[in-house]
């Protein structure tokens, strides 16, 4: 018996040594070390397709990201309608634990305007909530290739109009509004601002910008090279931009391209979040330049050994037991952006 055992400990030693040699093979670039997690889900990406969306499999891809089940408790959730120009379109708001009223976060998906959905992001947003102490008001905005842009633009506009105007209604404080969003929706958050400084809309108070895409435009950044295939590849911004943007030339205006803006004085204060593994990288450092220039106050961070969409890859974690230990930031971004929300409304 104690043989037996002996051989079974001598397998599972030598299948775990095989697979730390794997994990360590996958997580090296020729631009530095990813984390480990991120050397396994880039490397089950490439397997899977993942990341290869056409005109075929999307209604695939939009059902497979929205199997994320909750898993961060808050004290309330509740669905609302919204009446836009392009129809009405659900938003779905999260209560944190507290006697309120709490800072009012209008939260917009990422999924490259086409993908993504309230259902598939409804742990970043329940994050927020509880995490950085905001009620959020989670948009799903009209996506592509079926409502092109400027619908889902208009879809983020309405919804901060709304949240600022109804926050009574949900324990929010209008007074301390802000706007938030992911990749995709990190484009929506800042072009929102653009507009609500434009027409002396919304008076949003911050902007929370995470692995932001701030510009749509085709061009060649050194981070949209070197990270090409790091989840998102050139072939995927390419299928993205056609099905947003049908009219190519409407990718120069500001509110598809916030990098384009002529000026930024008079937004909103900025939290800008990048990771190292990011094609996005330098949107958010080219975005976060511009608004100091303009004197807009800017906390950037980027967060070493990451790729783009770090945060939704929690819910991937989450599968194996105890994983999450060693996976630290997400909650240090939440952390952030808490502290963020306390310094620009003290």
């Amino acid at each position: 018996m104690k043989k037996i055992v002996g051989i079974v400990a001598g397998l599972v030693v030598t299948a775990v040594a095989a697979l730390a040699v794997l994990v360590y093979k996958w997580s090296g670039t020729p631009y530095g070390r990813m984390h480990p997690y991120m050397g396994i889900i880039l490397k089950l990406s490439a397997l899977t397709g993942a990341h290869n969306w056409d005109d075929k499999n999307l209604a695939k891809v939009r059902r497979q990201l929205d199997r994320v089940k909750p898993r961060v408790p808050v004290a309330a959730v509740e669905d609302r309608v919204i009446e836009g120009q392009h129809g009405p379109f659900p938003v779905r708001i999260y209560t944190p634990e507290g006697a309120g009223p709490f800072p009012t976060l209008v939260y917009y998906h990422g999924g490259g305007f086409a993908a993504g959905s309230i259902q598939s992001h409804e742990n970043i947003a329940r994050h927020l909530a509880r995490d950085a102490g905001a009620v959020v008001v989670s948009v799903e905005y009209h996506r592509s290739p079926e409502y092109p842009f400027p619908a889902a633009f208009d879809d983020a506009y309405t919804a901060v109009q709304w949240a600022e105007a109804n926050a009574d209604s949900f324990n929010g404080d209008a007074s301390r509004l802000i706007v938030a969003g992911d990749s995709a929706g990190g484009n929506l958050a800042a072009a929102v601002c653009l507009k609500a400084r434009d027409e002396n809309g919304p008076r949003i108070g911050l902007q929370l910008l995470l692995y932001a895409v701030t510009s749509l435009m085709n061009i060649e950044t050194e981070s949209r090279l070197q990270f090409d295939g790091y989840i998102l590849s050139g072939d995927l911004a390419r299928q993205i931009r056609a099905w947003y943007l049908p009219n190519e030339a409407d990718a120069a205006t500001p509110y598809a391209s916030p990098l384009n803006a002529e000026d930024y004085a008079g937004l909103p204060p900025a939290y800008i979040m990048t990771a190292e593994f990011d094609s996005l990288l330098d949107d958010g450092m080219f975005y976060s330049s511009h608004l100091r220039k303009a004197n807009v106050p800017v906390t950037y961070q980027m967060y070493e050994g990451m790729l783009h969409g770090f945060l939704s890859f929690e819910d991937i974690v989450a599968l194996v037991p105890g994983a999450l230990r060693f996976y630290p930031q997400p909650g240090m971004v939440y952390a952030d952006i808490r502290e963020v929300i306390r310094k620009t409304f003290a």
